[in-house]
């Protein structure tokens, strides 16, 4: 009887772990940016396949982090007052609110078509630099 009650006490304890492990985010992991928050996310602001179709390719949160992964978001213009025309080719800083969506992963040798990546509506653009740099690419 005494075993029964010590390896049930074991099992619970063990179960306990697993289930508050299970809980924990891990501590590299980036904080969930909210839905509907502002963000500012910095990349290259490139011309899409039409003249009114904005992309903003190897964008970061965080620019001055090169580990961080890039991402591509479809430009939208949240207000009036947002040129894209004027930033193409230069690397700039968008404020919006960007979609959580996580675009498809190509075929080999293919991109994203601009319709599957997540939208990026911009209340404002700040010019970081007048080119695009490689490093940044």
């Amino acid at each position: 009887m005494k075993r029964f009650a010590l390896s049930l006490l074991g099992t619970l304890a063990v179960a306990t772990a697993l289930v508050a492990a299970q809980n924990q985010t891990p501590a590299t992991k980036a904080p969930a940016q909210p839905a509907g928050m502002d963000s500012s996310i910095t990349g290259c602001l490139i011309q899409g396949s039409g003249p009114s179709v904005f992309i903003l390719d190897n964008a970061r949160m965080n620019a001055s982090d090169k580990n961080e992964k890039g991402k591509t978001y479809l430009l939208a213009a949240g207000t009036e007052d947002v040129n894209f025309r004027a930033q193409v080719n230069h690397e700039v800083t968008v404020t919006g609110t960007a979609e959580t969506k996580v675009a498809p992963v190509p075929p080999a040798g293919q991109k994203v078509a601009e319709k599957d990546l997540p939208k990026l509506t911009a209340k404002s653009i700040t010019q970081v630099a007048d080119t695009c740099t490689m490093a940044n690419r």
